[in-house]
Formats: structure tokens, C-alpha cells, sequence
């Protein structure tokens, strides 16, 4: 009798990318779409004749019968030399084709569906130990779940995949309904949070995934995530639909924000300001955005650069763009840049890394990533520390592994840098590298600035002038709004009829300018117009200090004592801040700050920023709250603000050396700022952002002449 071979084994998944392996060994050949196709219907038909006749239909439905056979033909001839001992597996013959299920082939579909059945048997399963049968489902629909690792071979747009993505996609999504609702019973409350989570991200627009979340969060005592977590369903539903929560989830809202707390009055929390999506004359930018992305579509990789002054309405537009590529499927990140001072280097680059979904890498590239966005090695443990940056070459590979995580889906992309004029300049130098890199393909990246805070000699203007010379650069400069458009934007957030003498007068205070207008008819236009004494009308109750300003204070005036003091705190923070910092910034407890930070959402003084953090609708609002503080409160908040950071970010004072730096500098503790400057240089060395250390040890030079001089 001869010795018994063991046949290799062959391993397809079809759930997300693509992959086969045979043998332990990647198969690469079947690299395209249409070989994927057919490798899919076949292997989801599994054991079932399939008639050549019917294929060729489905593959080329508007072809003559004769020539759509042929194709099929062809195409299973390069599948057949392609995959590797084909005949183990498929079975050919003049009118079927049929993939034979063998004990060595393994499909992740097929052990997705199979793990969800056994769930249903545990089910279903009757007698003793209930325990043991939920512990046993539990890890049947885990198990599920994690096979699930995205839609059926996404890169398929064949009509005849269709039914079957969605069947999986429905099944994964009663799955992780079914995990929650048993984690849940079992009490494991952090688990069935994750889990909801993770609904809440598979579709986003189904609403009733929110309070579900939201009772979660509340069974484990995170209020305040129950809060963020109504807050990005109402900005979800606003900004895709265009409607507010069901009052199935505002009333789970209202229950959990009143919880605990003794009621003062019987009125509910004041409804969300009504706010206008219209985008008001803007055609002309619209069109050049959309002509940029078709250029990047063709495989152009392009920047899109949105300018023009303050509230002038780039962000908006920017965010227009957005929207509309996540209606057309297009994968999107945002991301915001902040005046770089006290900011880590490639800032911008962490924000879009944290946006996308983190990649599969291997831990040579995970290592490098890790150095901005250190997630990329958390739990992971072939993952190891990244050396200071030294040689050339070291950079090279940073940015090719930041390249290989911004790129890794190789889908259609669309990055938003919203105030560009703020990155560093090793953020412009890796975005030219980005740009430039084969990789980057069908790729739109949408940046906003303001060109009164770029100069000649700014790295912006280098970056610009290189993209000009390859032709991959499109700018959009946009003006203020016509007398007829500013009244047109007016009259869509006014709830009355506006008369042509509070246009008139409007139009004229405003200049045109889309931030001045909005900002004017919330902070409440009057009946009529109103004699200036130095002559000409006033359209508010009070002149605006260059525009804008009265606007936007009379919006902060109708702030409670309360809030308006978090306001202050916030606007001390500087830049997008996160509930712990300013809880322990704060002296108010946590029902209070979650009330404080609820009027502020409610009057928009403050927005979400991602799922963990808040940040100011706009800077202008935040320079006016800051503004208005004396020194000396100044300098006290600004000593809450270290206390908080240092308590917060006890294990990893280097991702906020620079920030500590500059608050310790502003509440004149000038030996803890120096300190902590030559930390942030330490740390900007480390990922070669040799601008940024010099700046940093220079601040720390002048800081400690200027302290011998004062002794």
C-alpha cells in the first residue's frame, strides 16, 4: 500500500479583500476583478452544477449569447491556469461547471454562515445549564463577527453579487444584534458596548442602533458617552438625511441627561437650533471640485485648495464635498490642523489615520505608524518600537509606511485637511511624497486656508508651487456673497419674513461674508433697522465690533453662568478637547459638566470631534470666549489645564510635552514651561521634526534668559 500524501490546503476569503492562499502560500495571479467574479459565484455555488449558459448571462448580460460563452470560455481558461490543482476543485465539462467541496478547502464565508448556525442550535437548545448555553452562543456569534471582516468582495460591482452581499450583511448585522442582547443579559456591559459600537459603525444611518448604545453606556455609568453618542446621532441624521432623532431616541436622551439629578423646572432641554445646509452660489466652486475629482478618479492623484478669508464659507464647501462622496460610496477621511505651535508633528496625518479604518499591516510598517498613532501598536505583540528617525533613508520608510496605512484599501479616496496654513513642515513634505507616490491613485485631497496667514517663504506655498509644475493642483478661491445671495442665505435661517430694508442693512454690515450673516440672524435680527449715530442703519440692537464680533459674543452672553465658565476653560485648552481633560480641569462634578457641555452643544458654541473629543464650531468663537478673560483668570485656567494633562496623560507626557510647554508658559510657571519645552524637542527630534525642536529649544532659551534677567 503506498504512503499517503497529505493534499495542501487551499484557504479563499471573499469577505473584504480578497485572498488566496494555498498551501500557506498567497496565490497572486487571480489579481483581477473579473477572475474574482467568477472564482466568487462559483465558490458561493458551491457543490451545485452551474450552467455555462446561465453564467455567461449573468457576466455579460448585453452580449450575444455566442460571444458571452466565448468570454466565459476565455476567462476560465486563465482561472484554470491561474489557481493552482485546479482539478481537486472544479469539475468542467461542455455544458456545467461545479466547485467540488473538499476536506482541505476552507472558505470565510462558509465558516461565517456556519458559525451563525450553531448560535441558532445553542438557541434553540432546551434543557439544563443556561449558563454553559449562553457561553457556548456567545462564542459562536464572536466567532461570527470576527469572520465577518467586511462586505462580499467589495471590489465586485457583477448585479448578480448583490443579493447575496446584502444577505450577509443582514446576517452580520442580526448577529451583532443578537451579541449585544445576550451580553447585555450576561451583564458584561463594556463587551455589549463594543459590540453596539460596532453596529452603530456597519450602518450608520440606522437610528435605532443609537439608543441602544446609549442605555449601554448608561448601565455602565459613562453618562457622558450616552451624551456624545446622541450628539453624533443627531449630527448624523441632520447632515445625511436631513431630519432629527424619532422621538423614541430624544426621549432615551432626555431620560439619561435627567438622571440623577434633583429637577429644578418641568420644562425638557431646549431643542438644537435649526441650522440651513444651503449651499448658496457656490456653483462655479462645486464644479471645480467635482472636475478635481474626476481627474483623480482617472488615476491623477490631486490636492483641491479651497481659499479665501475668515467665515467665508471654505469649510462648508469642503464638507459638502465629503458628503457627497460618502452618498457615492467613496471612502472619506477629515481632519482638522491647528496653529502648530504646542501641536506634534504630523498632526494632520494622525487625524486622517485615525478617520480610516486601520489597515492591515505588517510590523515593520505598524512599527513606524505607531511613532503619530500609537493604536497601530497597541496588543500587538511583533510590533516593536520605532528608533529615533536619523538618515534620510529612516524618513523614507516613516513616510512609506504612513503612505501604506493612508493607502491600504487601495479604494477611492477623499482626504479633507480643513486649515492647512497650520501643518508643519514635514506634514507638506510627506504630502508631496503622498502625491507623488505610484500608490496613489484615484485619490482627492481637499485643503482649506486662509492666504492672509500664508506668506511667500510659508512651506504651503512651496508645496503649492511643486504641485503647480506637475499639474496637480486645483484652487478655488471664493469671494463673498452678492446682495441677492447673502438674502437668500439669510431668509433660509430666518423663521420670518425679512423686509428689504433689514437685507439692505444686512448686506451691508455683513459685507457679504457667509459666517457674518449666519452668526448675525442667530444672534436675532429686530423688526426693523435701526439709526447708527455715526450715521447709516444698524440691523442689530448693538453696532458689531468689526463685523463679527458682537455676533458671536451675544451668542456666548446667552450662555448660563455655568456653561459660559466651561466655555472659558475649553477656549484655554486651545484646540479640540476630550471630557477627561476637562473634567479634570474643571471643579464641577460630572453631572454638571455634562449639562454645561449639553447647553453647549445645544446653542453650538461647541461641536463633536470625532467620537472622544469636542472642539469649538469655528476659531472665531473660541479666540472671543478666550478674549474676554482677564490675566489673572487667564493664567489660572491655564494652570488647571497642566494639572489636567499631566493627571490625564500621566503614562505618555510625550504626546503633550509641547502643550504643556506652551500652557505652562501662559500661566507664567516659566521653570515647568522650560522643561517641558526641552522634552517636546527631545520628542520632535525623535520623528525628525528638526523645524519644531529648534523652535521649541529656542522658546526654552528665551524663557530662562528672560527669567535671569527678571532676578
Amino acid at each position: 500500500m503506498g504512503e499517503h500524501t497529505e493534499q495542501p490546503s487551499l484557504k479563499v476569503q471573499l469577505l473584504g479583500d480578497f485572498r488566496l492562499t494555498y498551501g500557506g502560500e498567497s496565490v497572486g495571479e487571480i489579481d483581477t476583478p473579473r477572475l474574482q467574479s467568477l472564482l466568487a459565484y462559483l465558490l458561493l455555488h458551491r457543490g451545485a452544477p452551474q450552467s455555462r449558459r446561465r453564467i455567461a448571462y449573468l457576466f455579460w448580460p448585453d452580449s450575444e449569447e455566442s460571444q458571452a460563452l466565448t468570454n466565459l470560455r476565455n476567462l476560465l481558461f486563465r482561472l484554470r491556469h491561474r489557481l493552482p490543482d485546479v482539478d481537486r476543485f472544479l469539475e468542467v465539462d461542455r455544458k456545467i461547471l461545479r466547485w467540488v467541496e473538499d476536506a482541505s478547502f476552507t472558505l470565510d464565508v462558509a465558516q461565517f454562515e456556519r458559525a451563525l448556525r450553531e448560535a441558532e442550535v445553542v438557541a434553540a437548545s432546551r434543557g439544563d445549564g443556561t449558563k454553559e448555553r449562553a457561553a457556548l452562543e456567545r462564542a459562536a456569534l464572536e466567532r461570527a463577527v470576527e469572520l465577518y471582516s467586511g462586505d462580499l468582495l467589495p471590489s465586485c460591482y457583477d448585479d448578480w453579487i448583490e443579493t447575496d452581499r446584502q444577505r450577509l450583511r443582514q446576517a452580520y448585522q442580526g448577529a451583532l444584534v443578537r451579541l449585544v442582547d445576550l451580553l447585555e443579559a450576561m451583564r458584561e456591559y463594556r463587551d455589549a458596548i463594543q459590540v453596539a459600537e460596532r453596529l452603530v459603525r456597519h450602518d450608520p444611518l440606522r437610528e435605532v442602533s443609537y439608543p441602544r448604545l446609549m442605555e449601554l453606556q448608561a448601565l455602565a455609568g459613562d453618562r457622558a458617552g450616552a451624551l456624545r453618542t446622541y450628539h453624533r446621532c443627531a449630527t448624523v441624521l441632520e447632515d445625511e438625511l436631513g431630519v432629527e432623532p424619532s422621538g423614541v431616541t430624544t426621549e432615551v436622551y432626555e431620560r439619561l441627561l435627567a438622571a440623577e439629578e434633583v429637577p429644578h423646572t418641568s420644562e425638557a432641554p431646549p431643542r438644537r437650533a435649526k441650522e440651513s445646509h444651503l449651499l448658496v452660489n457656490r456653483d462655479e466652486a462645486w464644479a471645480a471640485l467635482r472636475g478635481a475629482w474626476r481627474e483623480a478618479a482617472r488615476g491623477t492623484p490631486r490636492l483641491a485648495l479651497i481659499s479665501g478669508e475668515a467665515g467665508i464659507g471654505k469649510t462648508r464647501l469642503a464638507w459638502e464635498a465629503l458628503r457627497w462622496a460618502r452618498r457615492k460610496g467613496i471612502q472619506t477621511g477629515m481632519a482638522r490642523c491647528y496653529d502648530a505651535q504646542g501641536d506634534l508633528a504630523y498632526g494632520l496625518v494622525a487625524g486622517w489615520l485615525r478617520a480610516l479604518p486601520q489597515p492591515q499591516l505588517a510590523p515593520v510598517w505598524r512599527s513606524e505608524v505607531a511613532r503619530i498613532v500609537p493604536e497601530f501598536a497597541a496588543g500587538e505583540s511583533d510590533v516593536d518600537p520605532a528608533g529615533p528617525l536619523g538618515d534620510p533613508w529612516e524618513r523614507n520608510r516613516f513616510y512609506e509606511a504612513l503612505v501604506r496605512a493612508v493607502l491600504a484599501d487601495r479604494q477611492p479616496l477623499l482626504l479633507v485637511a480643513d486649515a492647512l496654513q497650520w501643518c508643519d513642515r514635514g506634514t507638506y513634505e510627506w504630502l508631496l511624497y503622498l502625491l507623488r507616490h505610484e500608490a496613489a491613485r484615484r485619490l482627492l485631497i481637499i485643503g482649506t486656508y486662509r492666504p492672509e496667514t500664508v506668506d511667500r517663504d510659508h512651506p504651503l506655498m512651496s508645496l503649492i508651487h511643486q504641485l503647480r509644475h506637475d499639474e496637480q493642483v486645483t484652487e478655488i478661491e471664493l469671494s463673498p456673497l452678492t446682495k441677492r445671495d447673502s438674502a437668500v442665505l439669510a431668509q433660509s435661517l430666518a423663521d420670518r419674513d425679512l423686509a428689504p430694508s433689514l437685507i439692505e442693512c444686512l448686506y451691508s454690515e455683513t459685507e457679504g461674508n457667509p459666517l457674518f450673516i449666519v452668526e448675525t440672524v442667530r444672534a436675532g435680527l429686530p423688526d426693523a433697522v435701526h439709526a447708527d449715530p455715526a450715521g447709516g442703519f444698524i440691523c442689530v440692537p448693538r453696532p458689531l465690533p468689526s463685523r463679527m464680533q458682537d455676533a458671536l459674543t451675544t451668542r456666548v452672553d446667552q450662555l448660563s453662568p455655568m456653561a459660559r465658565g466651561l466655555a472659558e476653560l475649553a477656549a484655554t485648552i486651545g484646540r479640540e478637547f476630550t471630557f477627561d481633560v476637562l473634567m479634570e480641569a474643571s471643579n464641577s462634578d460630572e453631572e454638571m459638566l455634562i449639562r454645561g457641555l449639553d447647553e453647549l452643544w445645544q446653542h453650538r458654541v461647541i461641536r463633536e470631534h470625532g467620537e472622544e473629543a469636542y472642539d469649538f464650531s469655528h476659531d472665531k468663537l473660541r479666540e472671543v470666549v478666550y478674549g474676554a478673560l482677564s490675566g489673572a483668570r487667564r493664567r489660572m485656567l491655564h494652570r488647571h489645564v497642566v494639572r489636567a494633562l499631566e493627571t490625564v496623560y500621566a503614562d505618555d507626557l510625550d504626546a503633550v510635552a509641547a502643550r504643556l510647554a506652551l500652557h505652562c508658559e501662559r500661566a507664567d510657571e516659566t521653570e515647568m514651561a522650560i522643561t517641558y519645552y526641552e522634552r517636546a524637542a527631545v520628542v520632535a527630534d525623535r520623528i525628525q521634526a528638526s523645524n519644531d525642536a529648534d523652535d521649541y529649544r529656542q522658546r526654552a532659551d528665551l524663557l530662562r534668559e528672560e527669567e535671569r534677567v527678571s532676578h
